[in-house]
């Protein structure tokens, strides 16, 4: 669907929504864009700052606004691990009676990377915006922003995208069928990471990962080939960042056991390539065991947001999903 002249796919009933509070004039101050990173709200946040400040047809306006050169628009947040207190000052000292009848529009991106002293300055502004301001906090998880701050805030949810869409977006640009089938499926509904996911590099060593995590959970091979496979996917991630990497890619294999051998369902599959694999040597896992696996995944993505050590969140994740799976 278009909206201001840009392009978003998947996201018809946020942009339905979106389009109708302007057409009604019933624009809430705070919006609060939840979904998982890739799924297009970051460029819906740009779209609905064009269309609350560019007439209709006005290309150059629009183009102002996604290339950050809008004196009406203010985006704080971008490509950053923290919002400092320092950030939110600096976005409410810059707050100003929008140009040109337009809105002043503050987008916060990776709200839940602000700090607690960051939120709290953030909060009264919150509470009693300047005329014309509309402020949008774009997160991945709601339950890191503050209760007070979610009050205050119109929730507007984004949805994975269907593996079509993304699929075809890979064959738009040049990907090829069979690696465009493939990739589409374990992207697993966002776009983030598509320039990574289609080289053959990252799709070798993806393919290894997988295999040799297969037969450690079926006591086939150690768990150092696992670990040593693993960090030939995401070589350039901190060690903290690739342990949510694993925990992300052992999740999505785990649902495609429960798809494949529980529910025998093949329409959802994320690694396509290993269906055949999993059907055969998991045919009689049973339903208990694949729910205590989520529930290990779970518990050691939360344990990395401590100070204990990455690699021995993992490996103890690992040896305790073989376990269950014995």
């Amino acid at each position: 669907m278009e909206f201001s002249g840009i392009e978003i796919r998947g996201q018809d009933s946020a942009l339905r929504y979106l389009k109708s509070v302007v057409e009604k004039g019933r624009i809430p101050p705070t919006l609060m864009f939840v979904g998982k990173n890739g799924v297009g709200r970051f460029l819906t946040a740009i779209a609905f700052s064009a269309k609350l400040n560019c007439e209709e047809g006005n290309a150059l306006c629009v183009e102002k606004i996604k290339n950050g050169l809008s004196p009406n628009v203010h985006i704080i947040g971008r490509g950053k691990s923290v919002i400092t207190i320092n950030d939110v000052r600096n976005m409410i000292n810059d707050s100003f009676v929008p140009l040109s009848n337009g809105y002043r529009v503050n987008i916060l991106d990776n709200a839940e990377n602000a700090t607690l002293q960051a939120f709290n300055s953030m909060l009264k502004y919150l509470e009693e915006p300047p005329e014309r301001t509309v402020n949008i906090l774009i997160t991945s998880d709601e339950t890191n922003l503050l209760e007070t701050i979610r009050s205050r805030s119109v929730k507007v949810r984004f949805n994975s995208l269907p593996s079509n869409v993304i699929y075809q977006y890979l064959i738009n640009h040049g990907v090829d069928d069979e690696k465009a089938f493939l990739v589409s499926h374990f992207a697993d509904g966002s776009m983030e990471n598509l320039d990574v996911y289609i080289t053959d590099e990252f799709l070798e060593h993806r393919k290894a990962f997988l295999s040799a995590l297969l037969s450690f959970l079926l006591n086939e091979t150690v768990s150092s080939a696992v670990y040593k496979k693993w960090q030939s996917v995401f070589p350039d991630l901190s060690a903290r960042q690739s342990a949510v990497k694993f925990f992300d890619f052992v999740s999505l294999l785990i649902r495609d056991i429960l798809f494949i051998s529980i529910l025998h369902e093949k329409e959802e599959i994320a690694n396509i390539d290993f269906l055949g694999y999993i059907a055969d040597r998991f045919s009689v896992i049973k339903k208990a065991s694949v729910e205590r696996m989520f529930e290990i995944v779970k518990n050691g993505r939360e344990a990395l947001f401590t100070n204990a050590n990455p690699q021995y969140i993992v490996m103890d994740a690992l040896f305790a999903m073989k376990e269950v799976v014995r």
